[in-house]
């Protein structure tokens, strides 16, 4: 019996319109982590496992900074950052993932779950984050045709596309265009670059790389603790790659100054405690939902939320506005900051999923709510939704 021959290795990207697509993808694979992460974290119950959940919650925020930074070089080429299915090398891709997701683009990172804190889903953040995603090797990593084998190989493809001068775009195809300035941004390391050139599109995905997914090999031999100015907050508290702290988390103890990331952390212990941790139970999204169900109504209106706040985050990136509703302004409404919109919609998120955690599951009492992240990716879903929400409701009481 013969053994079949190796998948290759997607082909470089070839012009424009792919770097566009693949812009687009990539700001919508960032986005894909943020959810995994955020379930994690409010599943923690107040008060406890404060070093871990400090360190789940400065990932998210850099998460955040790395969409706006490829939203950035997205839009100094010409394209607005939108959730709308894109069209790459054939295939029409949904950005904004349905969970349990597998990434369309990249193979090595398996399937992403909605679940709470506990030892499994720390490994799975490891293996996200890795440079090999659990693998020993590039060579090892499971290929599947057409996909990338890791993000870092994703992430070379659109650097190398950046810098290919001759085929892919031109210099003056960069433009100082809708760009989020590093005001904008806070709670994490890095900073927002302001993309105009080549040179500074180069960086943005530079600091994406370094800071999480996408971690070269290289690092991998590098101190796990290495902060330069920018990685350090005004507290005291220092930001290092993603990978290095969640194997502190894994693991249970700090990297000392000196070791290596590839190693296992021997410093200080990190307190963590797994039975303090609310045993949500994720269900996926059924668009019929559960009339009458008091619980059901909880769950759609988190999706609700969740869907105004990834809208807020690309309108921000698209540099628009959105009209809200304002007694004190001319007519009742005025124009507002859907990046600042987003911020408060966050706390909404939290709030919601909090209160899903307390709630047992009717299934399984034994077991909590657990929010679904489901994205309603239509005007017409999300008037379904809003409409159905309304009628469970209506019949509850």
């Amino acid at each position: 019996m013969s053994t079949p021959p190796p998948k290759k290795e997607p082909a470089p990207i070839k012009d424009l319109p792919e770097l566009k697509a693949a812009l687009q993808l990539a700001i919508g694979l960032e986005l894909s982590t943020i959810p995994v992460y955020l379930t994690a974290l409010y599943s923690i119950k107040e008060g406890t496992n404060t070093e871990a959940a400090q360190t789940i919650r400065s990932v998210v925020m850099e998460e955040m900074l790395h969409m706006t930074l490829a939203a950035n070089v997205l839009n100094a080429l010409g394209e607005k950052p939108s959730t709308q299915p894109v069209t790459f090398r054939g295939k029409a891709v949904k950005p904004v993932p349905e969970y349990p997701a597998t990434n369309p683009l990249v193979s090595g990172i398996g399937e992403l779950v909605l679940a709470p804190f506990t030892p499994e889903a720390v490994k799975s953040f490891v293996r996200i984050e890795a440079p090999f995603h659990g693998a020993k090797s590039l060579k090892d990593v499971e290929r599947v045709a057409d996909k990338y084998a890791t993000i870092g190989e994703f992430y070379t493809a659109i650097s190398t596309a950046l810098d290919d001068k001759s085929k892919v775009c031109k210099d003056k195809d960069f433009k100082d265009r809708n760009q989020v300035a590093a005001t904008h941004y806070y709670g994490g390391a890095g900073h927002a670059i302001r993309v105009t050139d080549r040179t500074s599109a180069l960086a943005a995905i530079k600091m994406i790389v370094d800071e999480g997914e996408g971690m070269p090999e290289l690092n991998l031999r590098q101190q796990a603790k290495k902060v330069t100015d920018n990685d350090r907050l005004n507290n005291g508290w220092q930001m290092y790659s993603h990978y290095a702290r969640f194997r502190e988390l894994q693991t249970g103890r700090r990297f000392r100054s000196y070791q290596k990331a590839k190693e296992i952390p021997e410093g200080s212990l990190v307190p963590i405690d797994y039975d303090s941790v609310h045993p949500a139970f994720y269900v996926k999204y059924d668009a019929a939902g559960t009339p009458g169900s008091p619980e059901g109504i909880a769950l759609n209106r988190f999706d609700l939320a969740y869907t105004r706040v990834v809208d807020d985050l690309y309108l921000a990136f698209a540099g628009e506005q959105r009209t809200v509703e304002d007694k004190l302004a001319p007519g009742g409404k005025r124009e507002a900051d859907p990046l600042l919109l987003a911020v408060h919609g966050m706390r909404t998120l939290k709030d919601r999923a909090v209160a899903l955690m307390r709630t047992p599951d009717p299934a399984k009492p034994e077991r909590r709510l657990c929010p679904r992240f489901h994205y309603a990716a239509t005007a017409a879903e999300r008037k379904k939704l809003e409409k159905l929400t309304e009628e469970m409701a209506g019949g509850v009481g």
